[in-house]
Order: C-alpha cells, then sequence, then structure tokens
C-alpha cells in the first residue's frame, strides 16, 4: 500500500499550494509509491485521512502547516489506527512548530528524503480537548486571540505574523474570569491574561511557553499567565522567546494528565495552530499516551538555549 499524502494548499496562506508540483517531483524521482490528494476547505483532511487510515495507507503524510497536521491526526485516531497507520510530516506550513520539535528538515527536498527513508519512528503522545484530538498545543484566551487577529493581517508571513497578532490583540482584549482544576491543583475565579496547555515546547515559531514540555512522558506541561496590563504583557512577552517566563511569579506552571477549566466568560481556544471555540465556556483536556508513530528525525529539534 503506497503512502498517502493530505496536501492543505491553503498552508502559509497558498504558499503550501506552490509547493505541490514540487512535492510530486521530488517524491516520484526518489522512487517513492504515494497518492496524493488536496484538501478543498477547513476538517477536509480529518476525513480524508480517516478514511486512507480505513483503507490500510502507511503512512499517512500530512503535507502544510500544524494546522494540517492536527486535522490528519483526528483522521487517525478517529479511525483507531494510532498504532498501525503511521503519521509523516512534510512542513509546508508558516511556523511548522512540530516538524521543528521532531527533528524534520523544513526544506521540501530533505524532508522528502526524510519520509521516502523513514529510519527513525517514536511513538508521542496526544491529547483530546472535549471531541478534538491535538498532538503540540492548546491555547486559551489572549494567545487565541492572537491568532484571530493575526488572521486578519495581509502582509505579514510566518513568525512576525504572530507577533503583530500579539500587538493588535493587546488593544482591546478583555482578561476573563477562570476556575480550573486538575489532577494536582485547582484554581477559582482567576483573571488570567492567557493559558497554555503544551504536549510540545515550541509555537509561532519564535515562542516557547512551556519550554521543558517532553512529547513522551504521559504528561502536559500547563501554564496560567495572570491578568495583567498591556504594559507589563509587552515586558513579560520577549521572555517568551527563551521560555524564561516560566520563572516569573505571575506565571503560574504545572504538570498534569487532565485538566477542566470553566468560565462565565467567553473562551477562545487555539488548538494546533486553528481556532477551534471562538467563545467556549467549559474545556476538558486529557492526555493520550503513546498514541501515535511519526516518523520523525535523527535528533530532536534544538530548545532554547541548546
Amino acid at each position: 500500500m503506497p503512502a498517502k499524502i493530505i496536501l492543505n494548499p491553503y498552508s502559509n496562506r497558498w504558499g503550501a499550494g506552490k509547493q505541490a508540483d514540487l512535492v510530486s517531483d521530488t517524491l516520484q524521482q526518489l522512487d517513492y509509491a504515494f497518492d496524493l490528494v488536496k484538501t478543498a476547505g477547513p476538517d477536509e483532511g480529518i476525513a480524508l485521512a480517516k478514511t486512507a487510515a480505513e483503507q490500510g495507507f502507511d503512512p499517512i503524510v500530512a503535507a502544510g502547516g500544524d494546522g494540517t497536521i492536527s486535522e490528519v491526526i483526528n483522521g487517525i485516531l478517529e479511525a483507531g489506527a494510532g498504532e498501525r497507520a503511521r503519521l509523516g510530516i512534510l512542513p509546508l506550513g508558516s511556523a511548522n512548530d512540530y516538524a521543528f520539535q521532531v527533528g524534520i528538515p523544513l526544506d521540501v527536498e530533505g524532508a522528502c528524503r526524510l519520509l521516502v527513508a523513514a529510519e527513525h519512528e517514536r511513538t508521542l503522545d496526544a491529547g483530546r480537548i472535549n471531541d478534538r484530538y491535538f498532538m503540540n498545543d492548546i491555547t486559551i484566551a489572549f494567545g487565541a486571540q492572537v491568532n484571530i487577529e493575526a488572521a486578519k493581517i495581509k502582509r505579514l508571513r510566518g513568525s512576525l505574523l504572530y507577533l503583530g497578532g500579539v500587538f493588535k490583540a493587546l488593544r482591546h482584549y478583555r482578561l476573563p474570569i477562570i476556575n480550573c482544576e486538575w489532577d494536582g491543583g485547582v484554581l477559582e475565579n482567576k483573571s488570567i491574561l492567557l493559558a497554555y496547555i503544551g504536549n510540545g515546547w515550541r509555537t509561532g515559531g519564535v515562542f516557547h511557553l512551556t519550554p521543558d514540555a517532553v512529547k513522551d512522558d504521559g504528561l502536559f506541561d500547563f501554564i496560567v499567565a495572570d491578568g495583567m496590563g498591556r504594559l507589563t504583557a509587552l515586558r513579560l512577552l520577549p521572555s517568551t522567546f527563551s521560555g524564561s517566563h516560566i520563572h516569573d511569579p505571575r506565571v503560574m506552571v504545572a504538570r498534569c494528565t487532565w485538566l477542566r477549566m470553566t468560565s462565565e466568560d467567553p473562551l477562545p481556544a487555539l488548538v494546533d495552530g486553528e481556532i477551534i471555540h471562538r467563545e467556549a465556556h467549559e474545556l476538558y483536556i486529557e492526555i493520550l499516551p503513546k498514541a501515535l508513530r511519526v516518523i520523525v528525525g535523527p535528533e530532536k529539534g534544538k530548545r532554547p538555549g541548546q
């Protein structure tokens, strides 16, 4: 059975679509057996990956950004094929955080060669938020609003796009009050700037909100930043590039296998780089240990300071 490649042409603002021919040509030159299909709209990758898993394709390859990876793993896990169908990745997105962390080259030729060789594989954790699976992270409140604002920016790409979203979101975002419990703690009537659940340690290309997270330890890293004013948030922002914000007294850091968050205020939630909820009031998140086999690079991506 050949590989199924699910390519999202919209990734990186249609940049992935422009590389579709290069992907096909490179894999053909490497004598790789594959069937490539392009998604035509949001969440279509889930259905395509589920069908591919049920038909026995292996690997099932996400060609796009972190959102494309998220859709593909939802399809694989919905089909109950996490132990059978390996996840392959061709990073064609804007930040490519997940691919970077698992050591996949960010150029098309390098990523294709690694996929074809498939010499290295890891069985990694996934997570679930309500009824949605994820692989890298969840950002709740301000961080999700950043993505909403970034989507409105037309002239920037990559990490600059997310930084632009930060400044736009700071102008008018209202801090929510949350209640949260997890296996190890509780917060009540807490004003927050953001909450972040990391299975991985990098997001948005430059932010390291959970710099010590491990993808196969059966735990999430979880942070909550206190509600704070715009200037204070701007002063704290640079420390998220290195991960040193976790030592700030205004940032709570924990590890957990599950958590439940509720709020009377609307909570936007960003899951693997895609807005899943704009006005959620209850979120339940749990770890799924060793959920998926992933074709990876020979070495992990470097963390801040390495």
